[in-house]
């Protein structure tokens, strides 16, 4: 059944039309060139093979955002512990950050893209920014030391990333969605890519 394959000019058994040596259909009459059980497991490899990639990212890409990411999020954690609890040692101070630095990486670092991990770690960065805003409204009330100026001097600051952060992130989680349902992407629309479906239905419609 598989003579033609090795043949100098491979073709069709059945209709003569000159054929690749790995097709598995003529294309002109639609003959099998290879059997229903080779066949069906062809099919199966190539349709699970396509949805295990077509959503995935580089996990080294998620990781790297995730890692990115702690390095804004690691400060305001420890900055929040040290107004709520007082003076801490420098070891303990290294340790928070080394803590909020790889916990929140590693948990970034579990979801499936990039847009996904970057717009979850802008909503743990605005909390960061509300934790510290919090600690500071804490520590102004019950008088440990920083006054009320400096408060809303710093919560002002803080306010102002904070909003964009969020804004951002809202933004960046509609994109991580599209990616899930394997849409292409604002600079994929603009390079013209996902637009061949579309491209090849007006030219079926205007022959």
């Amino acid at each position: 059944m598989d003579e033609w394959r090795t043949a100098d000019d491979p073709a069709c058994p059945a209709c003569g039309e000159p054929l690749a040596p790995t097709a598995t259909e003529c294309p002109t009459c639609g003959e099998r060139l290879v059997s229903e059980e080779v066949a069906t497991l062809l099919d199966e490899r190539t349709s699970g093979a396509y949805d295990g990639d077509v959503n995935a990212a580089p996990r080294w890409a998620v990781l790297l955002t995730g890692l990115t990411l702690g390095i804004a999020i690691a400060p305001l954690l420890a900055y929040a512990v040290v107004i709520a609890v007082g003076d801490l040692p420098f070891v303990a101070v290294v340790g928070l950050l080394l803590a909020g630095w790889l916990g929140s990486a590693a948990a970034l670092a579990r979801l499936p893209n990039p847009s996904a991990a970057l717009a979850r770690g802008l909503y743990l960065v605005v909390a960061g920014v509300l934790a510290v805003m919090v600690a500071l409204g804490y520590d102004s009330l019950s008088g440990g030391g920083v006054g009320s100026e400096r408060t809303l001097f710093v919560a002002a600051v803080l306010a102002v990333p904070a909003i964009a952060a969020a804004l951002l992130a809202r933004r960046v989680s509609e994109r991580a969605a599209r990616q899930a349902r394997g849409e292409p992407g604002p600079l994929h629309e603009r390079a013209g890519f996902g637009s061949e479906d579309a491209t090849d239905e007006s030219a079926d419609e205007n022959p």
